[in-house]
């Protein structure tokens, strides 16, 4: 409003002026007049510019370049088109809503009032990491990794990950970095007042706890990892909607494998990786209660690894560049959280979900789980334990299993045009083999 007023004011000088002979050397107050038509000229001209151009004013722009705080350095970076796809930008952060995509696509807006900092320790241990540079964790994403800023005198870097990171060199071997100079964004963005409004919504919070605190020591070191315990810790921190839920909603039964040496995608083993040691699945039964691939990092964290409950996407099984690219991404962005820190209740009612099916033999475990006789009544739970996920009924309408001469049970299924679309062969073990709608084998298993 003063500004408003104050411009009323010499435009109003600017017009009374304009009328009079102005001398050089005449009456000082003439002079003074002169000097407050110009500054009211050049505050016009400032004003037009700005509200032609409102980010360059600089208002709020930074003075001196040798005493940029890390928010202002951070908020430079969030306006700079070169990260847009991959951070949250400071044009979102101001307008306090920003758009998260995840891995299958799928988008989700979500709302944000701050850009909270939270240091990690750990991250800090970083070998080869830049000098200087302090990392934080981010309390936003734009997709289904964590974000970590890091900054120091002389850049700003952001890291997407979804597994640990303990060497620099690896996030620039693996282009998952982006790194932008100071320097460059100072001479950019040095006269943008947005950096003033973005580096005031950025906010340092309490730092990440670190895998040196004493508590963490106590929890780790006493933590049974391959107790029925330590496996619903991992169930309920994977799937929260577990969390809350009465013992009557919680029906479903749950096995531990362990999945080393095994292959990602079963349907394509040539195009695709084995997990390495430590990786372990839990997986519900019926198929439709979820599945967690996991591997314990020893720190109070788990690795969840992204794996698809089922390969119905044709490109797993006719694309051989597709399976080996997302195999290899699957396993090398595996997401990183804390165990959750159940209570003893909650522990226990996920605990009988397990109902004697946790062993780490998987010889055990697989006949625990064939044993049971395929029936009418349980042959559709075989295949959906196959696919990993209930069938999918709006796609396709799945005929009546009946039972061959051989004493296997089977039914095909076909596309709402009412074209064949595959079918299904279950042998009296549970195994179930797959195939297309010219009968070539497409998988089989458990």
């Amino acid at each position: 409003m003063k500004k408003q007023l104050f411009s009323g004011l010499v435009l109003m000088s600017v017009v009374i002026l304009s009328g009079c002979t102005i001398s050089i050397g005449g009456d000082s107050n003439d002079n003074k007049s002169s000097e407050n038509a110009q500054k009211g000229e050049s505050q016009d001209n400032q004003s037009n510019d700005s509200s032609n151009n409102e980010d360059n004013s600089n208002e709020s722009g930074i003075k001196d370049e040798s005493n940029i705080t890390e928010q202002q350095s951070i908020a430079m970076a969030m306006l700079d088109p070169s990260v847009e796809d991959d951070i949250v930008t400071g044009d979102e952060l101001l307008s306090r809503k920003y758009t998260q995509t995840f891995g299958a696509g799928e988008k989700k807006e979500r709302n944000i009032d701050t850009l909270e900092l939270a240091e990690s320790p750990e991250l800090n241990k970083m070998k080869n990491k830049p000098n200087g540079m302090k990392f934080y964790s981010l309390n936003a994403t734009k997709g289904s990794y964590a974000t970590i800023v890091g900054v120091n005198k002389d850049e700003v870097v952001y890291i997407k990950t979804q597994s640990a990171v303990q060497d620099f060199n690896d996030v620039i071997d693996n282009g998952t970095v982006d790194r932008l100079n100071i320097a460059d964004l100072y001479k950019k963005y040095k006269d943008n007042r947005k950096v003033s409004n973005v580096a005031s919504k950025i906010e340092y919070v309490d730092p990440l706890p670190s895998s040196d605190d004493d508590s963490d020591e106590d929890n780790n070191s006493n933590e049974n990892v391959n107790s029925d315990e330590y496996y619903a810790k991992v169930w309920l921190t994977a799937l929260p909607s577990y969390r809350n839920m009465d013992e009557s909603e919680m029906n479903a039964e749950l096995e531990f494998n362990n999945l080393e040496g095994e292959y990602l995608n079963p349907y394509n083993k040539a195009n695709t990786v084995k997990y390495p040691k430590g990786v372990y699945r839990l997986a519900g039964y019926p198929t439709a209660a979820g599945h967690v691939v996991y591997k314990n990092n020893g720190d109070g964290t788990i690795s969840i690894y992204n794996v698809p409950s089922h390969f119905h996407d044709e490109r797993w099984t006719e694309d051989a560049d597709y399976s080996q690219k997302e195999s290899e991404k699957i396993l090398n962005n595996p997401k990183v959280v804390k165990l959750y820190d159940a209570s003893d209740e909650q522990i226990a009612r996920t605990v009988k979900m397990f109902d004697g099916s946790s062993s780490m033999d998987d010889d055990v475990s697989d006949e625990d789980s064939n044993s049971e006789k395929v029936t009418r009544e349980n042959v559709i739970d075989k295949v959906e334990s196959y696919e990993g996920e209930t069938l999918d009924t709006d796609k396709y309408t799945f005929k009546e299993p009946e039972k061959t001469d051989e004493g296997k049970w089977g039914f095909s299924f076909e596309d709402k045009d009412g074209n064949l679309a595959g079918s299904y062969i279950i042998d009296d073990d549970g195994k179930v083999t797959e195939y297309d709608e010219d009968g070539e084998e497409v998988g089989s298993g458990y």
